[in-house]
């Protein structure tokens, strides 16, 4: 039996070739939904636990430093329909925007990779990929992570789309979701799946900037009252008690490279704000 090597990340695994199947395991194949979901593990010896991220070779590249000064192997997702895999090829960026199908497989990979590794199970995302992992794990609270970090990111894609409709990026999210507003708000970070994480123990870390650079960048998209306070505030009047969020004068994204491991340690930066029930987000907690 012919055996090769592939390789995933910096491990190599054996690929061996299948066998002959029959014509009804060849049917509930042909059935199967597509493989939408590619994962890359870059690992380290005894590693303390897992931290995945999503969004394509950009966002995990620059996980990567963080995994490995933590001590902590790493799960990259990336969406089949990216061709954004360089520098010189950003044109070709095709991500996920929570494809239900992409979140499901991605979602089963990261259990399995998570039972063989062990220990603590994190995950992170900064812009884009903030929102793929609050989306994956409010859709899939059954994978209780440990921690939810999301720096520089939105929770509501809804109006995400709106502040960008008519320029690249409400392009990119058309192309994948259509311009329905329920598909969107179906892909868009489940509240009341936050609420399960946070009951069952889940440490949630919502950190964004409201610089003068973050009101303009995106159309300030990433730091107005609907990219995450309000979703904050919705899940305070859900949990019935406070629940909080960090706002900096950070440069975009940098709040999580210059903090990482007090992040990972639970020593937000920035100005702690409390979002309590059935009350607006309180003044200073988003950019005008």
């Amino acid at each position: 039996m012919a055996v090769a090597l592939v390789s995933v990340g910096w491990l190599a695994f054996p690929l061996v070739a299948s066998p002959r199947v029959s014509s009804q395991q060849q049917a509930l194949v042909s059935h199967a939904p597509p493989k939408l979901a590619i994962a890359s593990i870059f690992a380290v010896a005894q590693p303390h636990g897992l931290i995945v991220t999503t969004g394509g070779w950009i966002y995990c590249a620059n996980t990567q430093r963080l995994a490995r000064a933590a001590g902590y192997t790493l799960l990259c997702g990336r969406y089949a329909k990216d061709g954004y895999t360089w520098y010189n090829l950003r044109a070709k960026r095709h991500l996920d925007w929570g494809n239900p199908v992409y979140l499901a497989q991605f979602a089963r990979e990261i259990a399995r990779v998570h039972r063989r590794v062990g220990g603590p199970l994190i995950f992170v995302g900064v812009s884009y990929s903030g929102f793929g992992m609050a989306t994956l794990a409010s859709h899939h609270p059954e994978l209780h992570p440990n921690k939810l970090i999301v720096v520089d990111s939105y929770l509501d894609l809804v109006a995400r789309w709106r502040r960008n409709a008519n320029d690249g990026i409400g392009r990119e999210i058309q192309v994948e979701t259509g311009p329905s507003i329920a598909a969107l708000r179906a892909r868009s970070v489940d509240v009341q799946g936050l609420a399960k994480l946070v009951r069952e123990g889940t440490q949630l870390s919502v950190i964004w900037s409201i610089a003068n650079k973050e009101k303009w960048a995106f159309q300030g998209a990433t730091c107005a009252r609907d990219a995450d306070a309000d979703t904050l505030a919705k899940l305070a009047s859900i949990l019935h008690k406070p629940v909080y969020g960090w706002v900096t004068n950070g440069e975009h994204g940098f709040d999580l490279w210059n903090n990482a491991p007090a992040i990972l340690a639970g020593h937000n930066p920035g100005r702690e704000v409390r979002f309590v029930p059935n009350a607006v987000p309180p003044p200073g907690s988003y950019c005008r």
